[in-house]
Formats: structure tokens, C-alpha cells, sequence
């Protein structure tokens, strides 16, 4: 694999067209062809509608990791973090060698910090900024494991009410359930950050919904209590993960996607999306349109998405200077 190129990226994103595999894996959707008990179905649909994205992503980025387990087991959920050492490898290939003065990366949704740290090791010329709404699991994290970055810090801030005024040259981050993503989406939209690197999660939360169709699997049994705890959150209003801004009438997010389905029709997708690739994939095609419609060339592969604006590698350093 040769060194990561921008120019590659773009000569070959710029082309990318999210919009027909969006309308083909909503059709299988609507005809029930999701979530069979042996993946076939499903795994053929993906290698059909999305073998394409998943060629072009083979020839700009690293080898993609690999699992021995199924997609939409617990198994697999529980090896994403082979997906977050990917993506601290796109962002350290990106990012290196880049002529910019802004050495600033902002990971909203950090949690704990832990990646965070890791990418301030892995970038040691740049200030990673985590932000979170809640700082006790930062800080327990910081007590218990002792591990500091001079390159790291916390701010506490909800996604939803981000610091506008902070403007970094790449907004990164390793799992946001449900809305949480598109409110990251959102602010490095509205910042106009050259760089959006990220993973989604939690698909089911999208339209501040905490309800699942229930199947008989393990990992539909351990996300219907993690969305049984999420909606004691919600009842108390608590603004971890839900928002009025992105209720049910926010999606589909782009306009391309508002052509081909509803809003009550990607309520559904996201209720059946915990045994679901079809419907994972057709909530992020979507926020693929949507990043395109904003001005960035996209790729994305299994919730993982690497985005630049157009036009735009660097950031005025004057408008990074106060990082207060």
C-alpha cells in the first residue's frame, strides 16, 4: 500500500455516488430482506450494492480490519476498538505530513479520553481537545489508569451546544450513539473543519428513538437493555443522547435522501438496525449524501468515514489562536 494521498482521496471520492446504493438497500428494506438468521441475504446485498465504495475505499486507504466473526453479533461489537486503531491510523496518515499552522483536533464525544490520549501520543505536534457532556468517566479514567497526554485536554461541553468559536483543522471521533453522530456531523459542518474522521454507532438512537424490533439474538438482547437504560435518560431529560433538534423529522438528514424515503419509513430502519447491516448502511449512506451536499468529498466503509472539504486542506491559524 503506498503512503495516504489527498490527491488520491479526492480523485477518487469526487466520484462517489452514494444516492443509487442508498435507493437499492432502501428497496431490499422495504421488502423485508434484512436481518435473516444466517447473514445471506444481507451479506449479499452488501457485496452487491456496496462492493463498489468498498473497492474504491481498498485503493486509497490501509488494509481494513478483519474479523472472523459475523457482522451483527455481539462478538463483533465487541471488537470495534480494531476499528478505532484504524481510524488513529487515518488520522496520523492524514494529518502528518499536512502544511497547515492549525494543530488543533477536537474529539467531541470523547468519554473517557482514552482514544483521545492515544491519538495525543500518536500526534504529539498537535492539541487534542476532548469534549463530553459528562466529565466523571475522564476523570475516573485519569484517576484509575494514570495515563496523560501534555497534548490532551478536557473540556466539558455537550455535542449538541458545541464551542463554535474553537476551530480545528480535523474533528475526529471513535463512536457516537445515534444523534450524538450527526451532532458531531453537524459541528464540524458549521466550523467548516477541513477534516472529518470518524465512526458511528448505536444507529437504533437516531430520531431520539430507544426502541428495537426485538429478534431472538445476543446482541439484540444486550442493546434492548442498553436502550432501556437510555430511556430512563430520556425521561429524565437529561441531554446525554437525545435532542428535539434531531428528532424524527430530522431524517433522512440529506436532501437527496428525503427523495427516496420518509422520516416514519427511517424510524423503522433505525428500529430493526441493532440486526441489521442493510439498515445500518442506509442510515450512513445517508450522512455520507449529506457531507457531500456540504461540500466534502466522502468515502465510508462499515461506519467508518474519512471526509475533507473541498477546497479547503488548512485552517486560518488566526482563528485558532484562542482555544480557550
Amino acid at each position: 500500500m503506498n503512503p495516504f494521498s489527498l490527491e488520491t482521496f479526492h480523485d477518487v471520492s469526487s466520484g462517489m455516488d452514494f444516492r443509487e446504493p442508498l435507493g437499492r438497500l432502501l428497496n431490499e428494506f422495504r421488502l423485508g430482506k434484512i436481518a435473516d438468521r444466517a447473514r445471506l441475504l444481507e451479506e449479499t446485498a452488501i457485496r452487491t450494492h456496496l462492493g463498489e465504495h468498498i473497492q474504491a475505499w481498498d485503493t486509497v486507504f490501509p488494509e481494513f480490519p478483519k474479523y472472523s466473526e459475523k457482522r451483527r453479533t455481539l462478538l463483533r461489537v465487541f471488537k470495534r476498538e480494531r476499528k478505532d486503531t484504524y481510524i488513529r491510523r487515518l488520522v496520523v496518515d492524514a494529518l502528518t505530513s499536512l502544511d497547515t499552522e492549525n494543530h488543533v483536533i477536537v474529539n467531541p464525544a470523547t468519554v473517557e479520553g482514552r482514544q483521545a490520549r492515544y491519538l495525543a501520543r500518536d500526534l504529539p505536534q498537535f492539541e487534542i481537545i476532548g469534549t463530553d457532556i459528562d466529565p466523571r468517566w475522564e476523570a475516573l479514567y485519569r484517576r484509575v489508569c494514570m495515563r496523560s497526554q501534555r497534548n490532551f485536554r478536557f473540556v466539558q461541553e455537550s455535542v449538541f451546544e458545541p464551542d463554535l468559536e474553537r476551530r480545528p483543522v480535523a474533528v475526529v471521533f471513535f463512536g457516537a450513539c445515534g444523534s450524538v453522530s450527526d451532532g458531531a456531523i453537524d459541528y464540524g459542518i458549521e466550523i467548516e473543519a477541513p477534516f472529518l474522521i470518524f465512526r458511528t454507532c448505536c444507529h437504533e438512537n437516531i430520531s431520539g428513538n430507544d426502541e428495537i424490533v426485538r429478534k431472538w439474538s445476543m446482541i439484540n438482547r444486550y442493546f434492548a437493555m442498553k436502550n432501556w437504560q437510555f430511556s430512563k435518560y430520556r425521561r429524565r431529560n437529561s441531554g446525554f443522547y437525545f435532542t428535539d433538534k434531531y428528532n424524527q423529522d430530522a431524517y433522512p438528514r440529506s436532501k437527496a435522501g428525503r427523495d427516496l424515503a420518509d422520516s416514519e419509513t427511517f424510524l423503522r430502519v433505525a428500529r430493526n438496525a441493532v440486526d441489521s447491516d442493510i439498515c445500518i448502511s442506509i442510515i450512513d449512506l445517508d450522512r455520507a449524501i449529506c457531507l457531500q451536499e456540504q461540500g466534502y468529498d466522502v468515502m465510508w466503509r462499515e461506519e467508518i468515514f474519512f471526509a475533507h472539504r473541498r477546497g479547503g486542506t488548512v485552517v486560518d491559524s488566526e482563528r485558532a489562536d484562542d482555544l480557550s
